[in-house]
């Protein structure tokens, strides 16, 4: 089953909740993780909140189980450069760039406190309007040590995905969200 049955599933049996939006933000990440050959955790999945205001993971589940959300004009996030400019970025060289390092000391995941050394995001829109945020990272000690550069072929791969799928897994945000 690809990820868009997998979502319509979700949205089918769970619509839109707390455990929906779970589930569907896992199947996400599960289906970019296996594509481009990365931990499911280097996958980050952001959505902005009700207020659109603020940006929140919904996942790796070690950042999204918190109440941690970040402005979504942040000078330094790259989710907020991506928001802003509505364009994609493959960045690999991010450990030389200005960007939120705080969410690669948090606990609990298996690269916990290794630096993202390389990153492809784009916006998740659902018709003109943004809804969030697509970051795929490797992490590393050292860009060679992450693995291989994020190509051009990557990111347009994750354009049609979430062309596909961000409708759907939108369905799955309750409302208000946080």
């Amino acid at each position: 089953m690809d990820v868009k049955e997998q979502l319509d599933g979700i949205v089918r049996d769970r619509g839109a909740s707390k455990a929906g939006l779970e589930a569907g933000a896992k199947a996400l990440a599960q289906g970019v993780s296996e594509a481009l050959k990365v931990k499911p955790e280097e996958v980050a999945i952001l959505v902005l909140t009700s207020t659109e205001q603020s940006l929140k993971f919904i996942w790796p589940p070690a950042l999204s189980q918190g109440n941690a959300v970040f402005p979504a004009n942040h000078k330094n996030a790259v989710a907020s450069g991506v928001l802003a400019t509505m364009k994609g970025r493959v960045d690999n060289r991010l450990s030389e760039s200005k960007h939120l390092k705080f969410y690669e000391s948090v606990k609990g995941m298996e690269s916990s406190g290794l630096p993202i050394q390389k990153m492809v995001a784009l916006p998740m829109v659902v018709g003109e309007r943004a809804v969030g945020v697509l970051e795929v990272s490797r992490k590393g000690r050292t860009p060679e040590e992450a693995g291989p550069n994020f190509t051009s072929q990557d990111a347009q791969f994750l354009v049609g995905l979430c062309r596909t799928c961000v409708p759907i897994l939108a369905q799955l945000i309750p409302r208000p969200f946080f």
